[in-house]
């Protein structure tokens, strides 16, 4: 049985050491400090104190070289505020971002972290986690992440073995400024090969523009759901939801993932995307951070998430006032009843327009579209069809 948020939030407190040297702070008798995680809701859920108060549910992100934590909850508790820092959101829009440093951050193990060191963000990355914390929790000592046990276990003497599991291909990142490193990954999506992200915090898989240009899934003569795409900062870009035959990690195979595609010619990072947790769950994951820098992996026998997108396939655009149809997916139900790029969408205002369209598969969707100056009715059944 997986430990589930509640038990997360009542007994066993986590943290990630993303921007402190782990080190400075487990100080443990034993071979192995543990605390518990919960994989719940596309993300994996961690809780701690700071600085006495608490729990709070954090979001374990191994894809980021910071903690980060929600401005306004910051300072709320009263956290230090220092020197800030830029970085760039998707868009490539740079954006300053605060700092905060929390006295003291407590973890059920007993560990107790002085002085850490958070990112501040605007808003928060899920409704229910203040922050996140970073890719030290994986990357500083040789550590597991057990998605059924719900266990974070780190070994500060280093694990005594890997039996059983099976090195993945890739390496640990080269980062700047004392950040923690995080793990590159070799995979192959639909034949097209090259390094990813593995990112804990991201809850599937992606391609940014260039990879998604060069992969030959951006196809407009394919199956897709037209999206947004956003991250840090308040900047979107537009992209595309697809459904990939196989994606392959060293001997690991998943078949029938969708995939998230950032538009060609968008900005792009030097990895080819993120492989997220809709594959990385599947697989019992360990660092070895004091051999040979590498991650390591065994399946778990959890059930692949077949996951979700918006059934209608289109996407709106609010501008000056008029809902305007963004995109319509190849394949969808709103492509085959007639819907096209730029067609007018009257009789409600946003919010009202995404409950109408979207919703479980059967349901009736009604529209009224003008285009060119003329009206006319829409009528459409929501279905699956990537």
């Amino acid at each position: 049985m997986r430990i589930d948020r509640r038990s997360v939030m009542g007994g066993g407190l986590a943290l990630a050491a993303a921007g402190v040297p782990l080190g400075r702070a487990i100080a443990a008798d034993g071979d192995v400090v543990i605390n518990h995680i919960a994989l719940e809701d596309g993300r994996v859920w961690i809780a701690a104190k700071i600085e006495g108060k608490g729990p709070y549910f954090f979001i374990v992100d191994t894809g980021g070289t910071f903690s980060f934590i929600e401005d306004s909850f910051a300072k709320s508790l009263g956290l230090q505020k220092v020197n800030g820092k830029q970085m760039a959101g998707v868009g490539g829009k740079v954006a300053d971002y605060s700092a905060y440093v929390a006295r003291e951050v407590t973890l059920a193990s007993g560990t107790r972290f002085p002085d850490m060191l958070f990112t501040g963000i605007g808003k928060r990355l899920s409704k229910d986690a203040v922050g996140a914390f970073g890719a030290g929790l994986f990357t500083t000592y040789d550590s597991d992440l057990d998605f059924v046990k719900g266990e974070w276990r780190a070994y500060p003497k280093g694990r005594p073995n890997f039996d059983g599991l099976t090195r993945l291909p890739g390496r640990f990142t080269k980062e700047e400024g004392g950040q923690a490193p995080r793990i590159q990954i070799e995979a192959t999506i639909d034949g097209y090969s090259g390094a990813f992200l593995a990112d804990t915090g991201a809850p599937g898989i992606s391609l940014n523009g260039r990879a998604a240009a060069k992969s030959g899934l951006w196809d407009d003569s394919k199956p897709f759901a037209p999206t947004r795409i956003g991250g840090i900062g308040d900047a979107s870009i537009p992209g595309r939801i697809v459904r990939a035959s196989k994606v392959q990690v060293g001997p690991f195979v998943f078949e029938g993932m969708l995939i998230t595609l950032s538009k060609p010619g968008t900005v792009s990072a030097d990895q080819e995307g993120l492989l997220g947790l809709s594959a990385l769950s599947l697989l019992d994951l360990t660092t070895d951070v004091s051999g040979a820098g590498s991650l390591w992996g065994k399946p778990n026998g959890l059930k692949p998430r077949r996951g979700g997108y918006p059934l209608s396939g289109i996407w709106i655009d609010e501008n000056k006032g008029r809902l305007v149809v963004g995109a319509v997916g190849t394949g969808s139900p709103a492509v085959a009843a007639g819907l096209k790029q730029g067609d007018v969408l009257v009789g409600g205002n946003l919010e009202a327009m995404l409950g109408a369209i979207n919703g479980p598969p059967g349901k009736q969707v009604a529209l009224t579209v003008e285009s060119s100056g003329a009206r006319r009715e829409v009528r459409y059944m929501l279905r699956p069809w990537l």
